[in-house]
């Protein structure tokens, strides 16, 4: 199965912002999530298309983001001017400026028909819920490929595309396989993020200096993942990789990302824990976790 990805820059960057405006992304690895979550671990990346407005005056960092985009196998991206815009405020009845992108949806829309009718995938994803996409969705599912759509939250979602996509992803489930964990420097490609309207990067966020965390014997790291994954088991339907590596609150378990990804690795690795493939409410397919026995069965409610 061949899975191309087709970006709406600003609403991805947008949305990203207000997820976690913290989080740098690996692009390389996001492009194998995605194409993973649609079609298994077999499944062809074919290309990720980037549409972006970019103002006239936007500072260099920007085009080197976008440049260093460009250099990661299979991207494209599609960049189309930004235009200024005059306005007066109702209120104060002054005039103010601003910079508005133009073709850079309708570009998309085209790509997008132009790639399935000459079957250049199987599936495409459309990473963005604005419902202008509708259409877009409808002429290609016309044509027997499938669309789906892949956004932060499902609350960035509009409901009318949600219908008319094959299925929906949710990034927020796969941070922990694409997070980059390091504040990246000037000269790292496609990893510096910079503002939507194209005025240059966002000032770096200041964290507070904390003491390290005691080291634990790894056998006493993954008892305790044991615990907290039961604990969870115990309060919800079932409990997502996603979930319990990024969102799931507890001082017992390392910090949300990388360190419990791993964790959650090794408690694979030991045979406490098992992966396996779940529904959930939205009929989406998800990597679910359940705790086993020691002797290799899954554990039974009150076993624990």
């Amino acid at each position: 199965m061949k899975i191309c990805i087709f970006f709406d820059g600003q609403n991805f960057y947008r949305s990203l912002q207000r997820f976690d405006d913290t989080l740098r992304v690996d692009y390389d690895r996001l492009a194998v999530w995605i194409t993973q979550a649609v079609g298994g671990p077999g499944a062809m990346f074919g290309g990720a298309y980037y549409y972006v407005g970019v103002s006239p005056d936007a500072p260099q960092v920007v085009e080197g983001f976008l440049k260093g985009l460009e250099l990661r196998p299979g991207y494209f991206v599609k960049r189309d001017p930004r235009v200024r815009r005059s306005g007066r405020c109702p209120s104060c009845g002054s005039e103010y400026e601003y910079t508005t992108e133009k073709r850079v949806d309708t570009r998309l829309v085209a790509d997008l028909i132009h790639h399935a009718a000459n079957s250049n995938f199987d599936a495409a994803v459309l990473v963005s819920g604005d419902d202008d996409f509708v259409p877009a969705v409808d002429a290609v599912n016309a044509l027997g490929k499938q669309v789906w759509v892949a956004t932060w939250s499902a609350e960035e979602l509009s409901s009318d595309l949600r219908v008319r996509c094959f299925g929906h992803i949710h990034l927020s489930d796969g941070v922990g396989a694409f997070r980059v964990d390091r504040l990246p420097r000037d000269r790292d490609r496609g990893a510096l993020p910079f503002r939507s309207d194209g005025r240059g990067p966002r000032p770096a966020t200041v964290r507070p200096i904390t003491a390290p965390s005691p080291r634990l014997s790894p056998e006493t790291a993954v008892e305790r993942g044991l615990s907290e994954l039961q604990r969870a088991e115990a309060r919800l339907p079932h409990v997502s990789r996603g979930y319990f590596v990024m969102r799931w609150k507890s001082h017992l378990l390392p910090p949300v990302g990388h360190e419990r990804e791993e964790l959650v690795q090794h408690m694979l690795d030991a045979g406490v824990i098992e992966a396996f493939e779940v529904t959930d409410g939205e009929g989406r397919v998800v990597i679910a976790l359940r705790s086993r026995e020691r002797d290799g069965n899954v554990a039974m409610p009150g076993n624990a």
